[in-house]
C-alpha cells in the first residue's frame, strides 16, 4: 500500500500547481455591453407591463363590482316597465 502521507504530498503539489496558474480571462464579445443595455431596457419594458397589467385587472374588477351594485339597487327598488310594450289587440268590428 502507498504512504497516505505520500498521497497528501501529491495533493497539496496539484493543488498549489492549480493556483499559481494564471487564470485566463476572455475579452466580451463585441457589441456585448450594449446587448447588456438593451436587455435591461427590455426587462424594465416588461415590469412596467406587468405593473399596469396587475393595476388594470385590479381596476376592472372593481369596475364590475361598482357595475352589478349599481346594478342590483336599480333592478330592486322599483319596478320598472318592460322594455317591449305589448301592442293593444283591436277587435275588428263586423
Amino acid at each position: 500500500m502507498k504512504d497516505p502521507e505520500q498521497q497528501w504530498q501529491k495533493l497539496i503539489e496539484t493543488a498549489r500547481r492549480a493556483s499559481l496558474s494564471p487564470v485566463e480571462t476572455k475579452a466580451p464579445p463585441p457589441g456585448f455591453a450594449s446587448a447588456i443595455v438593451a436587455l435591461r431596457e427590455s426587462v424594465m419594458a416588461l415590469a412596467r407591463v406587468l405593473f399596469w397589467r396587475r393595476w388594470s385587472i385590479t381596476v376592472a374588477i372593481l369596475c364590475f363590482a361598482i357595475f352589478i351594485v349599481m346594478f342590483a339597487l336599480d333592478r330592486c327598488t322599483e319596478s320598472s316597465a318592460p322594455l317591449i310594450e305589448t301592442p293593444d289587440l283591436l277587435q275588428p268590428t263586423p
